[in-house]
């Protein structure tokens, strides 16, 4: 049996049994009342404490269960795909290098959460999706837009948070398929005393393709990871704790003579990740209290023919606390709430010397952060704001960011929202200390990247057509871009202009028969620098249509079909000097999912992937996997 959320006075908790509103008062749960399902009710990720979905005022996508099992796909980034606002950059073969672009921002723009805990690469400030296999996933909240007042200088496009399964009992799967492509993944989960554990081990390895393109060596990856989740009540607080263990190889081509073609070669990275986080959240002199703690450390080792070339280390180090009081006045509700948080980075390089200089070296960076949020809610009609201030160690300036918003609920199931905002990115140890003999010297002059932005968004319920339409529009300020020699070094420099971003955002949810269920997404996206031209890798149309249906009769028994369109889009052929833009066709991905049960517990599983075939290329110059089938087993619960 799965757990559901738990709201009681404003903070999440997870139960085996009911959910509890925070809404109505009753003796019967110490001022909690038992009332429907709120799983897809309830955000987590847009404020200090959970709301309910009505009172957010920003752009939020949740994806449930269900929905993740249309494309069931090994990888996360797949599966976002089906978002509005997201843009998907793979580089070569499943497991290579994969970067998720909102709204026309960075990679290292969207902030990533597992269970809370931040976990993207201290070193290039973004996660690399490709490394994030098998996780079990039981929801997905993705928040667009600026959120910097809340999560500091790594969310100017957005927040994805992920919440992993816990279901009781026994779990796995496992499947294989072309490519010389197995996984694999197998799990436990419980009650324990007061509270619960979780424990999931997954694996992924592939054979992968040319990255090339030339006919050589096809150039595969590897992934296997390890996480464990609990909780723990303490008296009026509860302990819930996460710790992930990865390790990846991924295999790929380089640019040997920069002629901007990959030519084939033995190049591989080797990347070892361990997260650890805690949360202790409870009730203590009147005030709702949030504490968390982090530390992540990612390592990464290249080679080139079977011998070292260099190396990274990034550490991040996380603490906070947040305490929050909710009050009413009348029919209104209030929450205040405050927020102080630390953060210390460490990067740490080593390699041999090049023509440029000793790359090996070692840094560090602190932050201290201030926020305060109030929201206030009275008869349909909801109102938030928020600011922050962030101290930067004299690294940088210290930045000031905010955030306003409102919405208001109609009688006839109609909901408008509004809100605006600011947002920070600091310059990522990369950009300013990185170092890649005969290529790239950071730049330690550079500023951070500011950005302010609007939108607007309806959302109506039609009944079994849930609908939303979205209009963002975006302005960065002193954006970081690589700029290139006619030496072929590679400096990261600030744009003296504004960059522009907006667009609109459609989504739709149907419940066309207690069988069926049908999703579709849709993306307009005008993302130009301050020249004008559009920025690289991001698909100006991109639209997503999945279908989820399973047996009446039989039950177990699923289909999932999904259609994700991505439109042309610009990059850089580097080995032209100066760079040349080019364009980058459109394609369509077409996947199919089946299951079918062959006993109580065991169910068959199939899964098809680009099954056009289509020569689905995000990146200039790498070659892309083509039409793949899949067959597994899956132990139910």
């Amino acid at each position: 049996m799965p757990w559901k959320i738990m709201v009681i006075s404003g903070t999440v908790m997870l139960s085996n049994g009911t959910v509890w509103s925070q809404q109505t008062e009753t003796e019967d749960c110490n001022g909690c009342v038992v009332i429907d399902d709120l799983l897809l009710d309830t955000v987590t990720v847009d404020g200090l404490r959970p709301v309910t979905l009505e009172d957010v005022s920003s752009s939020v996508s949740i994806m449930d269960a269900e929905e993740l099992a249309i494309r069931d796909a090994p990888f996360l980034a797949d599966t976002l795909r089906a978002v509005p606002g997201v843009a998907v950059s793979r580089s070569g073969a499943r497991g290579g290098l994969t970067q998720i672009r909102m709204r026309g921002a960075e990679a290292n723009h969207t902030l990533v959460l597992v269970d809370g805990i931040e976990v993207s690469d201290p070193t290039t400030g973004e996660t690399d999706f490709g490394l994030w296999s098998g996780l079990d996933i039981a929801r997905i909240e993705v928040l667009r837009g600026e959120q910097s007042t809340l999560y500091g200088s790594d969310a100017i496009g957005g927040v994805i948070s992920i919440t992993a399964a816990r279901d009781e009992g026994w779990r796995g799967a496992v499947e294989a398929g072309s490519d010389e492509t197995v996984r694999g993944r197998a799990g436990l989960g419980g009650l324990l005393g007061e509270g619960y554990f979780s424990l999931g081990l997954a694996g992924f390895a592939t054979g992968g393709v040319d990255t090339a393109g030339l006919g050589g060596e096809r150039d595969g990856s590897e992934d296997y990871s390890v996480i464990a989740t609990g909780a723990h009540g303490i008296g009026m607080f509860e302990l819930r704790g996460l710790a992930r263990y990865s390790n990846s190889t991924v295999e790929t081509d380089p640019d040997l003579d920069f002629d901007g073609r990959l030519d084939n070669a033995d190049r591989e990275t080797g990347s070892e990740q361990w997260l650890i986080g805690g949360v202790l959240e409870g009730h203590g002199l009147g005030l709702s209290h949030v504490m968390r703690a982090s530390y992540s450390d990612v390592m990464r080792e290249n080679s080139a023919d079977g011998a070292f070339t260099d190396s990274t280390n990034g550490t991040r180090t996380k603490l906070s606390w947040s305490p929050s009081r909710m009050w009413g006045t009348g029919d209104a509700s209030h929450t205040l709430s405050g927020l102080i948080d630390y953060e210390r980075e460490e990067y740490a390089r080593t390699g041999p010397a090049g023509f440029f200089g000793d790359p090996n070296q070692s840094r560090s960076f602190r932050t201290y952060g201030f926020a305060g949020e109030y929201r206030f809610a009275l008869h349909g009609f909801a109102f938030n704001a928020s600011a922050r201030q962030d101290l930067n160690d004299s690294r940088f300036e210290d930045a000031t960011t905010w955030r306003i918003g409102g919405a208001y609920n109609f009688d006839f199931n109609g909901r408008v929202r509004a809100s605006a905002g600011t947002g920070v990115k600091n310059p990522t140890f990369v950009e300013l200390f990185g170092f890649f003999p005969g290529s790239f010297v950071g730049n330690p002059d550079l500023v951070p990247e500011t950005s302010q932005s609007w939108e607007i968004g309806w959302d109506q319920d039609f009944g079994p057509v849930e609908a939303s339409v979205t209009y963002f529009s975006a302005e960065l300020e002193d954006e970081i871009f690589t700029a290139f020699t006619p030496t072929f070094q590679a400096t990261a420099q600030n744009r003296t202009g504004v960059s522009a971003r907006s667009g609109v955002e459609l989504g739709a949810r149907w419940h066309a028969s207690p069988s069926l269920r049908i999703h579709a997404a849709a993306t307009f996206t005008d993302s130009s620098n301050d020249t004008g031209a559009d920025e690289i890798r991001v698909p100006q149309r991109t639209a997503s249509l999945g279908f989820d249906w399973q047996s009446a009769r039989r039950e177990g028994v699923r289909l999932g079909a999904a259609f994700d369109y991505v439109g042309a889009q610009d990059d850089f052929d580097f080995g032209s000097i100066p760079a040349m833009r080019v364009r980058l066709d459109s394609y369509v991905l077409f996947s199919l999912t089946g299951e079918y049960p062959l006993t109580d517990r065991i169910s068959l599983t199939v899964r098809g992937e680009n099954l056009f075939d289509e020569a689905a290329r995000d990146v200039f110059g790498f070659n892309a996997p083509g039409a793949a089938g899949f067959i597994g087993l899956r132990l139910r619960n």
